[in-house]
């Protein structure tokens, strides 16, 4: 499994992998999930894309698409959670972000 289809997962049934439907602890799945990759050496090449670039990726269309600017450096999840009035339309947003990431890595 990489990091596509357990995002995949995730965002189809949640409560089968983290316990509320937050996406904290949806950053913290996944962070586990990329560290077994990275000790095991079984990390998939769209694993270290994505740990790679998400958080600049995301910046980027949250500007280009929100208008909302950032201070220094964070994490994707800081990046949406600033954006967005709770969780759940954190989750709806982290859910698109991640479609689109997707679809453009696999055109390149």
């Amino acid at each position: 499994m990489n990091i596509e289809e357990l995002i995949y997962g995730i965002k189809g049934r949640p409560g089968m992998f983290v316990k509320d439907k937050r996406l904290d602890y949806i950053k913290y799945f996944i962070a586990g999930f990329y560290c077994h990759g990275s000790v095991s050496k079984t990390a998939a090449a769209i694993d270290e894309h994505f740990s790679g670039q998400f958080h600049s990726w995301v910046r980027e269309w949250i500007t280009n698409n929100l208008g909302i600017t950032f201070q220094g450096e964070s994490g994707w999840y800081e990046y949406i959670t600033f954006s967005t009035q709770n969780n759940e339309k954190a989750f709806d947003l982290f859910c698109k972000l991640t479609d689109e990431f997707f679809a453009e890595f696999h055109r390149s």
